[in-house]
């Protein structure tokens, strides 16, 4: 049944359906149909349940996305739940004419895709252990295979979630959808955004009571426009309604010209503007180390061995991040944790801007006393985790002043060694905790003793078999912890324990400081595109003013 805390998720832009088609992946992993154990994950936040026209159960994301043409490759725009009612018999048409069915040619399946269609048809069949071998844990190399984020999907979508503009190509040179205003005038079109809302509406009216929205939305382009006129609709008619926003860039740009750079400066800044005013909480995404003319050096993770010029790597790292850090308000704990909280609590005193960091994944040994929370706590070296926001620190040296941090795939009986192993006990409060939620929020009162944390802890780990890439280094085991051996290079990493938090804190002040400098600089009437496009040159500076307004919110005085 329906648990009435349920968010629809909106996903704008390619590097954000990457991203949300890992995030899926993950969770369609670690979804068990037959179980008759209820998960400590409440999946009805964020799926919903159907039934097709054969009377199958289906369960499909709550979600809307927006694409451009070209970017589904293997998949239609309406699914395939649903082929009998959409494929209608020529033969009954009411028509005189001569009649000419053209059918658009898909793409070529990838190995991957190839074995879970016949997976699928073992199913079908009822053969359930043909069907758990063909995919398992295969280890599939396709890198060089992921072109689109459809290469990689694993879920099926329900009819209405795809939404493809047609007047731009994806990947087109002639007609870039480049331009932030251009999203904005896509929006006021009475066919996309009439249809855009309806759809909205149709899955909000199935909730029993809807807590809001999560929006994945590339920032740097003309999906920045789209995604601030989505959020102000959203604003306006869903106002009761909580809305957490991940504005992502890529860690690398096929076009690098000084021109595309400030194009992507000012559109940055004008979707982190209206961010600021539509969206209760935002946090921005980025695997590179500063995020707006350039993404500068990829982010170093010391268990990771990945290809920042890939797609299919980096939004796979950050999907990692995104399901462990919502987990807070995604759980069947009661009382059950609602999105408004986490909003309301770093939100404060107008700091609606979060920064995100994550241990990826967390290093735990396999076995011996480093194979325990406690132990593992007390002889750490190094950060704790790493910075997932554009021009933001590692926040190791810095005050934070509000955080929700969430550990997953560390269960209880890994949180101390017995008593029979312990050394220097005595005096010590850590061996007290009896809960992973009490010893990490005990280990983060030592390393920042005036922040105020919530802890949240997962016993399942994150799941990152196929099609997830083959990114761990070799002394990452199959479960995702650390042993002296290398793991075999035929055997990829199926579940991993991960670390990652939303944290407001100066570095974000930081963060909107970096981007006001570079976009302050930029002349709107030299970039002709933006003109073009209806940008009017005071709106620009309204805009500029506007983020140096916001900035301040993260100066020390402010704190009370």
């Amino acid at each position: 049944m329906p648990s009435g805390q349920e968010i629809i998720t909106l996903q704008l832009g390619h590097y954000s359906n990457f991203i949300g088609t890992h995030w899926w992946n993950i969770q369609e992993a670690g979804f068990d149909y037959n179980s008759e154990v209820l998960s400590e994950i409440n999946h009805d936040v964020l799926l919903r349940e159907g039934r097709t026209l054969k009377d199958e159960t289906t369960f499909t994301p709550r979600m809307l996305l927006v694409d451009l043409k070209g970017s589904l490759n293997t998949i239609s725009e309406r699914g395939d739940l649903y082929d009998d009612q959409e494929l209608p018999d020529v033969n009954k048409i009411e028509w005189t004419g001569d009649v000419d069915l053209k059918q658009l040619p898909r793409g070529e399946k990838n190995e991957y895709l190839r074995d879970l269609e016949e997976e699928e048809q073992a199913l079908q069949r009822g053969d359930v252990v043909g069907a758990q071998s063909l995919i398992g844990s295969k280890k599939y190399e396709l890198n060089s295979d992921v072109k689109v984020w459809s290469d990689i999907l694993r879920p099926r979508f329900h009819p209405k979630s795809v939404n493809i503009i047609n007047d731009y190509c994806h990947g087109s040179d002639s007609r870039k959808f480049d331009i932030f205003n251009l999203g904005t005038n896509i929006w006021k079109t009475e066919q996309f955004e009439e249809n855009f809302c309806d759809r909205i509406r149709n899955f909000a009216e199935e909730c029993d009571n809807l807590q809001g929205f999560h929006m994945l939305l590339d920032c740097y382009d003309g999906f920045g426009g789209l995604a601030v006129s989505a959020l102000q609709h959203i604003d306006d008619e869903y106002s009761s309604k909580t809305t957490l926003a991940f504005p992502v860039l890529p860690a690398a740009y096929e076009y690098t010209t000084t021109l595309a750079d400030s194009i992507r400066t000012v559109n940055t800044a004008l979707s982190f503007r209206g961010l600021a005013e539509h969206a209760s909480l935002f946090a921005p995404l980025c695997m590179g180390s500063l995020g707006w003319r350039q993404p500068g050096p990829p982010k170093e993770f010391k268990y990771l061995n990945y290809n920042a010029v890939l797609s299919y790597h980096t939004s796979a790292i950050l999907a990692v991040a995104l399901d462990t850090l919502t987990m807070r308000h995604r759980l069947r704990a009661k009382p059950q944790e609602r999105l408004s909280t986490l909003a309301n609590a770093l939100g404060r005193l107008g700091r609606r801007a979060t920064a995100v960091k994550a241990g990826i994944p967390f290093p735990l040994a396999g076995d011996g006393d480093a194979g325990f929370l406690l132990e593992a706590l007390e002889a750490w070296d190094g950060p704790l985790w790493h910075s997932l926001s554009p021009s933001c620190g590692d926040l190791e040296a810095e005050r934070i002043w509000m955080q929700s941090v969430v550990l997953r795939g560390v269960g209880q009986e890994r949180l101390k060694s017995p008593t029979s192993m312990r050394k220097n006990q005595d005096g010590n409060p850590a061996y007290s905790c009896t809960t992973v939620e009490e010893m990490l929020k005990l280990f983060l009162y030592c390393c920042s003793y005036a922040t105020a944390s919530h802890v949240t802890s997962v016993g399942q780990p994150c799941n990152v078999g196929a099609p997830f890439p083959h990114i761990f280094t070799e002394d990452i085991g199959i479960d995702g912890f650390l042993y002296p051996k290398t793991r075999s290079n035929d055997i990829g990493v199926s579940t991993i324990p991960v670390i990652a938090g939303l944290h407001s804190c100066r570095s974000v002040g930081s963060m909107l400081e970096s981007l006001h400098s570079e976009a302050s600089r930029l002349r709107i009437n030299k970039l002709h595109g933006f003109g073009e496009a209806g940008l009017e040159e005071d709106e620009y500076k309204e805009c500029i003013a506007q983020l140096a307004d916001f900035r301040e919110c993260y100066h020390e005085e402010f704190d009370v």
